[in-house]
């Protein structure tokens, strides 16, 4: 009988049920003493009389106490409670392995870092003398932060009774003996030994680990049938689909580690776990230096061969060493990155003192409750903190004479002051406001002149105007105007000067996040010398860059969630080449070329679909759409049998298709660029409308629910993004900056010229069921607003949005606001808007209604953080 929440276990209170199977029931539980949040694990009521299972129980207590390993769960402590036996774990956040592998399998960064973790881990327990025997996904924990925990022991055995120190012989129950015995552990993933009931030693380890690896890799099992038998026939007889042919682009070198695992013959595997984890962690480092390739894939299968290639060559990124102009086939040593912070809530925005010695940079503080500057030294050491405002103070930069740092402070009025303060503290002085523009959140950039006298930010005198560069005079308050980007762009951020003064690098963004890196050239008294000229970036879209030394710069590129760091000429005549090292995730950097160190933000999210059911008052959300990765923008199809949504799960973002329950996700496209997504359903469920920055800015898309080649259906280099379709099927509605700020056009579908519809501003229109009406947002962010589909006055419906995130129907409109973390309902009739939930964590992009109306999808973000990292020796 499962345990309630609230029922205490001798000094533990049960909060919930995390899981049940044959070797117990685990619960998350408080331990009332510490305080901590243990997992429990309690033998089933009805196995207490089992003297087999509880020798198992009592097994895997004794075999893990043994070991003390990062990678292997902690024993707390066991015992018995009125007749219960329990035993106290350490608790992991995060999901266990088998949901974490995708469709195709894991990212090569990802396999090979959760490998060698795993690796590890057995190898000490292949050294205390201990055999798992049931190696699979489920029993894996990746915890939220990356690190992998190994579980349940409790069918491991005692091979070598002295290497085994702490365990006694009730540890060497069930095969302990010589000869064939009990078939133990998880079928698919069994050696052949194993398959036979025969004695098995730590090589049968290795043939499951390799087994596991073959998943991670493919994303299919190496071994499978119909039934328990054909599977265990399969183990003895057959070998496993050639991975070549499952996923063309894994390197050759990770093929055949895995191939040697798998071999029937005990004697032909690796022999040891040790060798093992060696030969992958020798992969991860070539990985990381890029001296790892992948596979060419042969030639272009038929059906969706296509999209995996597409997405090999976004992995296949990752996989190029940059090397030094002076020498082409020297590969420098990939780079060692530690963390500098570790704190909770998030680290962001470094920017170093002049000597390298120290870092300035954003906190939202232990609460997690405000965003202010703090400064620390390189090294242990609590930091110290700058400001104490209640508003948000961001984007610190340390002068190059050392002496102050200036900031950004976000106003009430939506716009942003300019600060600066002596660098230990003091006197805050505000010398500027500017107002900003730019998708999401957006705010002031700025760095000093080389001379510490004036400060270069970007900025505009009206949000309706785009970002432009100014300089400002910290001792008078005098603004002057730099650059003079198009009105339709979101302008120019992120400025940072040569170390030698003469040059300008700054982003110019088309608009939503997508850029050009720009040079410019400035005489001796810092006046420019011609106009902005474009950095060649190979179609990288920058995020943020630093300057190494007075040639070469280090520029974060990619999507906000997949950057990697790139060195990359300032002059443009090289081809950027990945830095090693440092793996995706990548947000700001900061350098100091005095000492080669780079400090950086490492941003990790995890956003999931949420469900809830409307027709059930007392029903709870629940997990819908669940990986690591992030999924947002659920759609259903008119018929309700499938979801469109948008995730990165493939390493770049894409459009994926599943079934109404979530089973069977598919990637449905492969476009190169950063970001594809934010996909609508035709009428009659035959295509999905949907925007991307392929080709270097956003345009509207068409494409079959069946999958094949997508059709542009704008091209006009504007801003065109947020596509839907009228209910009749007649027009595709969108928003365009084609005016200067966003506004809803419409056009056929087939093809040809586009109309403008809004003109107060209008962005992410949808028709109202009946096909009368038309809902859509602002840029401005001032909730959501209707006007008749023929044309007629404009009117607020709902106040207060979050990120686009509303369904409409003919008797009112569900949404999230901005105001608050809640999904709310507005009626049409009534003009009452109720609370329908609550959200205990930040919303993310997407909402959507089921077409019979029981259902409701939305997205939350159930993890984020950002640390800072620091490595050493950029040279």
């Amino acid at each position: 009988m499962a345990l309630e929440p609230g029922a205490r276990v001798g000094p533990y209170e049960i909060q919930e049920c995390l899981g049940a199977g044959g070797m117990g029931e685990v619960y998350k539980a408080l331990d009332l003493r510490l305080g901590r949040i243990v997992a429990l694990k309690v033998l089933p009521s009805d196995q207490v009389a089992d003297a087999a299972q509880k020798r198992r129980f009592l097994l895997e207590a004794k075999a893990v106490s043994a070991l003390n390993h990062p990678n292997i769960v902690t024993i707390y402590d066991i015992g018995t409670e009125n007749g219960v036996d329990y035993m106290a774990m350490e608790y992991v956040e995060g999901q266990d392995l088998d949901d974490s592998i995708p469709r195709h399998g894991l990212r090569l960064p990802q396999l090979l870092g959760f490998a060698v973790q795993a690796a590890d881990a057995l190898a000490q327990a292949h050294g205390a003398g201990i055999i798992h025997r049931d190696l699979k996904p489920a029993n894996l924990m990746i915890a939220t932060s990356g690190q992998v925990k190994l579980l349940d022991f409790g069918i491991s055995k005692v091979a070598m009774a002295s290497a085994a120190a702490g365990v006694d012989d009730v540890t060497r129950t069930l095969s302990a003996h010589t000869g064939e015995g009990p078939l133990m552990g998880t079928t698919a993933y069994m050696s052949p030994e194993q398959a036979e009931g025969k004695d098995v030693d730590a090589r049968s380890d290795i043939f499951s680990f390799g087994s596991l690896l073959y998943e991670m890799a493919t994303g299919q099992r190496a071994f499978h049938g119909a039934s328990r038998l054909a599977v265990l026939s399969s183990i003895l007889r057959d070998d496993p689909k050639s991975m070549a042919e499952a996923r063309p682009e894994l390197p050759p070198e990770l093929v055949r580690v895995i191939a040697r695992c798998l071999r029937k013959d005990p004697a032909r595997r690796f022999q040891h776990m040790d060798d093992l984890k060696v030969a992958l962690q020798e992969l991860k480092e070539d990985f990381e230096s890029g001296a790892l390739a992948a596979a060419a894939p042969l030639s272009m299968k038929k059906g969706r061969g296509w999209l995996w290639l597409a997405a090999a060559v976004v992995a296949g990124a990752g996989l190029v060493a940059w090397r030094t102009v002076s020498g082409p086939a020297a590969i420098v040593a990939p780079l060692r990155p530690l963390p500098l912070t570790s704190y909770p809530g998030n680290e962001w925005a470094p920017s170093f003192s002049p000597d390298g010695s120290q870092v300035a940079f954003v906190w939202n503080g232990e609460k997690k409750d405000n965003d202010d500057i703090y400064v620390k030294l390189v090294g242990p050491g609590a930091p110290l903190r700058l400001t104490t405002n209640a508003a948000q103070d961001l984007s610190p930069q340390w002068s190059p004479d050392g002496r102050n740092i200036a900031f950004v402070r976000r106003l009430e009025d939506g716009r942003e002051a300019i600060l600066t303060m002596p660098a230990l503290g003091g006197t805050e002085r505000r010398i500027a406001v500017l107002a900003t523009r730019g998708w999401g959140t957006p705010y002031a950039s700025l760095c000093w002149s080389p001379d510490s006298k004036k400060l270069l930010v970007s900025g505009a005198q009206s949000a309706e105007g785009p970002n432009s560069l100014h300089w400002i005079a910290p001792d008078t308050g005098e603004v002057r105007q730099l650059t003079h980007p198009e009105p339709k762009t979101d302008g120019d951020i992120k400025p940072a000067f040569s170390p030698d003064g003469r040059t300008l690098v700054f982003i110019r963004l088309a608009g939503l996040n997508v850029g050009s890196l720009m040079r410019l050239r400035l005489s001796a008294n810092l006046e420019p010398e011609g106009e902005p000229e474009a950095v060649e970036l190979s179609n990288l879209n920058p995020i943020g860059f630093a300057w190494i030394g007075s040639r070469d710069l280090v520029v974060n590129a990619g999507d906000t969630l997949n950057a990697a760091l790139y060195r990359v000429p300032a002059s443009g005549s090289h081809t950027p080449r990945v830095v090693p090292g440092i793996g995706p995730g990548v947000r700001q950097i900061a350098v100091s070329p005095s000492t080669g160190r780079i400090v950086y933000s490492y941003f990790s999210q995890d956003t999931n679909v949420w469900r809830v059911d409307l027709k059930n008052p007392v029903a709870e959300a629940e997990k819908f759409m669940v990986s690591t990765f992030r999924e947002v923008f659920p759609q259903y199809s008119p018929d309700g049998k499938r979801i469109s949504f948008h995730s990165n799960r493939s390493g770049s973002v894409q459009i994926w298709v599943a079934n109404a329950d979530g089973s069977e996700p598919s990637a449905l496209t492969s476009m190169t660029g950063t970001t594809t997504g934010s996909a609508r359903w035709s009428p009659d469920g035959q295509h999905l409308c949907f925007d991307s920055n392929t080709g270097g800015n956003w345009q509207v898309y068409t494409v079959a629910t069946e999958g094949g080649q997508p059709r542009q259906m704008t091209n006009d280099g504007n801003t065109n993004i947020g596509a839907s379709w009228s209910r009749d099927g007649r027009w595709l509605y969108f928003g365009s900056r084609r005016t200067g700020r966003f506004e809803v056009w419409k056009m056929p579908p087939a093809g040809g010229a586009a109309t403008q519809v809004t003109h107060d501003g209008g962005v992410a229109a949808v028709e109202s069921p009946d096909g009368k009406t038309l809902y859509y947002s602002r840029e401005s962010g001032d909730g959501i607003w209707k006007m008749p589909v023929d044309g007629g006055p404009e009117t607020q419906v709902v106040k207060s949005l979050f990120r686009n995130n509303f369904a409409v129907t003919n008797g009112g409109i569900y949404f999230t606001p901005s105001s608050e973390p809640s999904v709310q309902f507005t009626d049409f009739v009534s003009g009452a808007t109720r609370t329908l939930a609550q959200l205990a964590k930040r919303p993310d992009l997407g909402l959507a209604l089921s077409p019979d109306g029981r259902y409701l999808l939305f997205t939350l973000v159930d993890f984020e953080g950002s640390d800072l990292m620091l490595a050493e020796g950029l040279r």
